[in-house]
């Protein structure tokens, strides 16, 4: 059976309190995203706390997906939730198996954030009836469409770029882009072709990115 292979950094028994609230949030995580994505393969996942600047401060995680089989998450002890380690979980397993089922590169910044859209959709199926969810995807999700028109004013000319200013665009923002703007955008157009397609995004996860372009 296919399987998280979970990594805690314990060296100096930072996480040792947070033990059981990493593994029950894995088992949740596990079992929602590898039914769904039909994830066929073992997966790698530290946990630590040693890599503050992936650490998004209100909602005390933040990840990073290298590859289909390895994932990187650092939380903030003090901060951490089970149902939003689980949330983020979904969220880079989403990324994983894309990568396993999709030999694209993400090449250009329309591609970024049709990567990031897929992965913040599903992660927003999985929490949907939950009353507990990260700062991040309500922030990203709650955008109305009129700023998120906004957004893509701003980036329109820079869609086709392979280099941009990534940590501005995704993460940050500044006085014309709100903070995490790449992902809205992406929601936003991967739900709209998910409408237009009727798929689900289970079905339509792996997809590749020119077929989301009629969507933007």
């Amino acid at each position: 059976m296919n399987k998280i292979n979970l990594f805690i950094t314990e060296a100096n028994n930072n996480l040792s309190a947070k033990k059981s609230l990493i593994l029950n949030a894995v088992k949740v995580a596990e079992g929602y995203a590898f039914s769904k994505l039909k994830i066929d393969w073992d997966i790698d996942v530290v946990i630590t706390n040693r890599v503050y600047e992936y650490v998004i401060p209100e909602d005390g995680v933040g990840g990073r997906t290298y590859a289909s089989d390895f994932i990187l998450i650092s939380i903030n002890e003090d901060k951490i939730t089970e149902n939003i380690l689980a949330e983020t979980l979904v969220h880079e397993l989403c990324h994983a198996a894309r990568w396993g089922k999709n030999d694209e590169w993400m090449n250009t910044l329309f591609d970024g954030i049709i990567s990031e859209g897929i992965a913040t959709y599903f992660e927003s199926e999985f929490v949907k009836d939950k009353s507990e969810k990260q700062l991040f995807l309500k922030t990203v999700v709650e955008r109305s469409d009129e700023e998120i028109k906004k957004i893509h004013e701003e980036l329109r000319n820079q869609l086709g770029n392979e280099r941009y200013d990534y940590q501005t665009i995704f993460f940050n923002g500044n006085d014309k882009l709100p903070r995490w703007s790449a992902y809205s955008l992406g929601f936003l157009t991967v739900k709209k072709y998910l409408e237009k397609s009727g798929k689900t995004i289970e079905e339509a996860f792996a997809d590749k990115y020119a077929d989301f372009e009629a969507a933007l």
